[in-house]
């Protein structure tokens, strides 16, 4: 209608020739042709009148616009939309978390902002590696640590050089973390089992005496009894691990790479969106066991964890203060207590009496060594048991790149900028294919550190935030990750539950404003089988059946 109303000679060859069907001779000039002639006349002596008109339904779709955005706790003015607003990635004026005006770029914000990501980054890839590695496999806990640092430099370069959203930070993400976990236990019992030895049962909501009888797989003295086998196990689940997390990130990155290509990003909508939501709800589900884990069931290390770390998601969901002030302060004067007291108790956290507090020791792992155990050892790579997890890789694929649509749609909807998608995931596509290369976790684009990044330095024009952030990863990937040392367990724990605490009001809870009941259900019933059985692929399937049959119903009506 638009269309017509900017064109009115078009609509004016459509109203005269229905005019003349309606009067039946061609002689005769009826009342409605009559009309169709006056108001060609009309839009010929008064087109700008009819253009101004024309305008209203805009200005009234921005004014609704901008009342969303409001409403979602978006930052700047609705951004008005081009005839090729497509062709790049556009950027207008931001405003901050106090409603200011677009701040002009400073290198030191942009170095406060650097930093403060790359220490919540480096947080969470000390979590992800100790999630990759449960603790019969905790000697490889460095290597995964490694392997997460490694994207957030790599990708996170690539991003904050290439891609047209200049504020974008990338890096690890939790959900192929949980996946790729996933990968490491069902190699690990694969192995095991052709080695004839026996892994310790799957890891259960129990205390502490649990996870520390998981410590005694081939170490003490279950390594004297079983000293070959042992040594064996690790060198082939090292290797394939290497291998497995090099291959996701493989073909995730080919799968980003061909559906930019090829414009193939609208079949995602395919997916059912309850299905969708009910997964990432696992995925929360699954992040807020690992808190607890972390601190081994202690109700006074995960309670004040979880009072700290899931406000921290409302106050950075909400825009509460300035989050260079804000986020450092609620996460790094606990940890500054922490230390304090126990200096001022005339102890080191070595001590015997801190050691509940804090993690195993971790040994550095050079970055080399990543080829060293792969491509130099390529007789350890067990094939037979990487097998075991293309099932799950799968599942891997469809929620990842669904979840990486998710989070660039979220910068579009935050972030005053028109996102050409298709443009950013062939970037993450290629960035893929160089972790790949260095046996890394996949990696893309994170909204809770672009929005940070933006809420920092004010302005979304300034790339050195980015910038900043990959070059500190960079130089822990190349030096050492021993500085995890100095993190207590209840820091690492705070962290899951400020990412845990996203799926869940997201997800879970919020998916409930757009959802039909039955729909919202269907996520419920997906989640508790998840939550009973652990298994994911089980509640996969649960959720295909739960869609087939609502399919059915409801095009039966």
């Amino acid at each position: 209608l638009k269309h017509l109303v900017a064109t009115p000679s078009l609509l004016t060859q459509v109203a005269w020739q229905e005019a003349r069907r309606a009067g039946g001779m061609a002689g005769a000039r009826p009342k409605a042709e009559l009309q169709a002639e006056a108001f060609r006349q009309a839009s010929e002596d008064s087109l700008s009148d009819v253009e101004e008109q024309a305008r209203l339904p805009d200005e009234l779709a921005l004014a609704l616009e901008q009342t969303v955005r409001e409403k979602r706790g978006a930052i700047g003015p609705v951004r008005r939309k081009t005839a090729d607003a497509d062709s790049d990635d556009e950027q207008v004026p931001v405003r901050g978390h106090g409603h200011s005006q677009e701040k002009p770029a400073s290198l030191v914000a942009a170095m406060a902002s650097g930093l403060i990501n790359y220490l919540l980054m480096f947080g969470l890839c000390c979590a992800y590696g100790m999630i990759m590695f449960d603790d019969a496999n905790a000697r490889h806990r460095a290597l995964g640590v490694k392997m997460n640092i490694c994207t957030s430099w790599t990708v996170g370069l690539a991003v904050a050089a290439f891609c047209n959203i200049r504020v974008a930070i990338a890096g690890p993400d939790l959900n192929p973390v949980v996946f790729i976990a996933g990968f490491v236990t069902e190699m690990a019992k694969d192995i095991a089992q052709q080695l004839q030895l026996e892994y310790p049962v799957a890891r259960r909501l129990a205390g502490a005496s649990a996870a520390g009888a998981a410590l005694e797989w081939c170490t003490g003295a279950h390594e004297e009894a079983h000293f070959a086998e042992c040594t064996e196990y690790h060198e082939q689940l090292r290797s394939t691990v290497i291998f497995a997390v090099a291959m996701s990130s493989a073909v995730m990155g080919l799968l980003f790479f061909l559906s930019g290509r090829f414009n193939a990003t609208k079949y995602a909508s395919y997916v059912p969106t309850c299905v969708m939501e009910a997964f990432l709800s696992c995925v929360g589900f699954k992040v807020f066991t690992y808190a607890l884990h972390f601190c081994n069931y202690d109700a006074k290390q995960f309670v004040p964890a979880a009072m700290i770390g899931v406000p921290l998601y409302f106050v950075k969901a909400y825009h509460v203060g300035n989050p260079a002030i804000v986020i450092p302060l609620m996460l790094f004067i606990p940890l500054a207590i922490f230390h304090v007291s126990v200096a001022a108790s005339g102890q080191s956290i070595e001590h015997e009496a801190i050691s509940e507090w804090m993690f195993p020791r971790m040994e550095n792992v050079e970055f080399w060594a990543v080829w060293k155990w792969s491509v130099g050892s390529p007789h350890r790579i067990n094939v037979q048991a990487w097998l075991k997890t293309l099932p799950l890789l799968a599942v891997m694929l469809v929620v990842c790149f669904i979840d990486c649509l998710l989070k660039v749609l979220g910068t579009e909807s935050k972030l005053p900028i028109k996102v050409n998608k298709d443009r950013e995931l062939q970037i993450f596509g290629m960035s893929n294919l160089l972790t790949a290369c260095s046996g890394s976790t996949v990696g893309y684009m994170q909204l809770k550190f672009n929005m940070i990044n933006a809420g920092i330095m004010g302005n979304i024009q300034d790339r050195r935030g980015g910038l900043v952030y990959a070059l500190l990863s960079a130089i822990t990937w190349f030096w050492t990750v021993e500085h995890f040392n100095f993190l207590p367990r209840f820091f690492l724990s705070t962290l899951l539950f400020f990412a845990g605490a996203g799926f869940v009001a997201e997800n879970l809870w919020g998916s409930r404003k757009y959802l039909s009941t039955g729909e919202w259900f269907q996520i419920l019933i997906i989640l508790a089988v998840f939550v009973v059985w652990s298994d994911l692929l089980r509640a996969v399937l649960v959720g295909i059946l739960l869609t087939c049959v609502d399919f059915i119903l409801t095009y039966a009506r």
